[in-house]
């Protein structure tokens, strides 16, 4: 009993200390203005422009359908009118305003958000840098020249001076009718904001990203199990762990031995050492969700998730080098970007195993664990191998439709509260009709091996 309330209360605090970890951020996209994102690199400056596509029918008297399946290719059929119109009203210069950077540009997208459909051109400063300067001039009057009603925002998506690193909310100044030309100053910078910006940017792909997600759940899941053996039946079973802290020993030999392969290979692919294809990378983990929810039910690495965990581990830290790649980093900051990156992963990675794991051990000797066991081991499985389906075959199977909405936060945050609630309820009342299951003896524990045992009740 005492048990339990200490588990409740720890599960508690942890789910309260869990907005520190960060939010989703918001889209700064109303609809109403234009975009304009600058990448400061450090050899290089770079960008997109990102207009409302019906602002630019209406502009430059083009017909692009919004929000078809042929709005892409009627962007791209117009681009030479756009890169034109986008040359005459957008510049990028040193401070004083003597000159300009010329810039190429580059992939062109279309983005729905919010109901809006935007045009993105990509572009890069041709001039190369040693290092950027952090003050620079921007002059954008695109489309608030024709119309009045009209603004646009600058966004710095992209700087480790200052720490920052896919923002895609933070507007960083405003261009208006009149007011159109503004002096970038990024001065406020230090190696500190770097290594933060990089800790975040690791805490938040664990955050979003759900294939890691969904690994480490079900990693996790037997966690507070033993495969274990009657002494007179040769079939061994999962049953009960008897203490809490030899589970917790477990998952973190789990997560150390995940943090172990994960950083041999983000440290390989970050440095480019190993270059491996990001589809193939990206199958692979899905794989390893399917072989480590289907080792649930037919453990072949009997007590040992962790090896699991190495082996697929491996992939996932190509899988972190890609993300980082695309940060145009050079030796300066790499090595700090790497490490910050990682302690950023497992922050996030520890912050969603604390508040699940007290779940799961409170469950675990009701009757309901194990139909949650194979269930959500299958369910999980049938997930990953429908990305698995994606990825090889480039085909969209929506599965992303039904999942990311379930762990998008604050919702997942709802759903774990209300899991605590549940699961101490399914637990007295199993309780009280004395259902709980009976658990192992201690010292079996110690064995990483299917043994005979005796079960006791406690």
């Amino acid at each position: 009993m005492n048990h339990l309330r200490r588990t409740v209360i720890v599960a508690v605090l942890l789910l309260l200390a869990a907005p520190l970890f960060g939010s989703a951020p918001a889209s700064a996209h109303s609809g109403n203005q234009s975009y304009l994102y600058l990448e400061i690199f450090d050899t290089a400056i770079a960008g997109r422009v990102e207009y409302p596509i019906k602002d630019l029918n209406r502009i430059l008297g083009l017909d692009i359908p919004i929000g078809t399946d042929e709005t892409l290719d009627e962007v791209r059929a117009r681009a030479s009118t756009v890169h034109a119109y986008t040359s005459e009203h957008f510049s990028i210069g040193p401070a004083d305003g003597s000159s300009v950077w010329p810039y190429e540009f580059g992939e062109i997208d279309v983005l729905e958000l919010g109901g809006n459909s935007y045009a993105v051109f990509d572009f890069e400063v041709a001039e190369r840098f040693d290092p950027p300067p952090r003050t620079f001039t921007v002059s954008f009057d695109a489309i608030i020249e024709a119309d009045s009603d009209r603004s646009a925002y600058l966004l710095i998506a992209t700087d480790w001076g200052s720490g920052t690193f896919n923002n895609e909310s933070n507007e960083f100044l405003r261009f208006s009718p009149g007011d159109s030309t503004h002096v970038v100053d990024l001065d406020d910078t230090s190696w500190w904001k770097g290594m933060g910006g990089v800790i975040e940017l690791g805490a938040e792909h664990i955050r979003i990203g759900t294939d890691h997600i969904l690994f480490i759940f079900a990693l996790v899941l037997p966690s507070v199990l033993v495969f274990a053996r009657w002494r007179d039946d040769s079939a061994p079973q999962w049953h009960p762990s008897a203490q809490f802290g030899s589970s917790l020993w477990r998952v973190l030999k789990i997560v150390t031995m995940f943090t172990i392969a994960h950083s041999i290979t983000l440290a390989l692919g970050g440095f480019g050492i190993i270059e491996l294809s990001p589809r193939l990378v990206e199958t692979i983990i899905a794989v390893s969700i399917a072989a480590a929810a289907l080792h649930n039910l037919h453990p072949i690495f009997v007590n040992k998730e962790w090896v699991m965990a190495f082996g697929f581990g491996l992939f996932h830290g190509f899988g972190f080098a890609g993300l980082l790649s695309e940060l145009g980093l050079d030796r300066s900051n790499r090595f700090p970007s790497l490490l910050g990156f990682n302690i950023g992963v497992e922050l996030g990675q520890a912050a969603i195993i604390l508040m699940v794991f007290p779940i799961l051990f409170i469950l675990r000797r009701t009757r309901l664990y194990l139909p949650i066991l194979y269930g959500g081991s299958v369910l999980l499985a049938v997930i990953a191998m429908a990305w698995a389906t994606e990825r090889i075959f480039d085909y969209n199977t929506r599965v992303n439709d039904l999942v990311d909405p379930v762990l998008r936060w604050p919702r997942s945050a709802i759903l774990v509260a209300a899991g605590y609630a549940l699961a101490t309820l399914i637990w007295y009342v199993d309780r009280s009709r004395g259902r709980l299951r009976p658990v192992l003896d201690p010292e079996v524990e110690t064995s990483e091996d299917p043994v005979e045992y005796e079960l006791v009740e406690v």
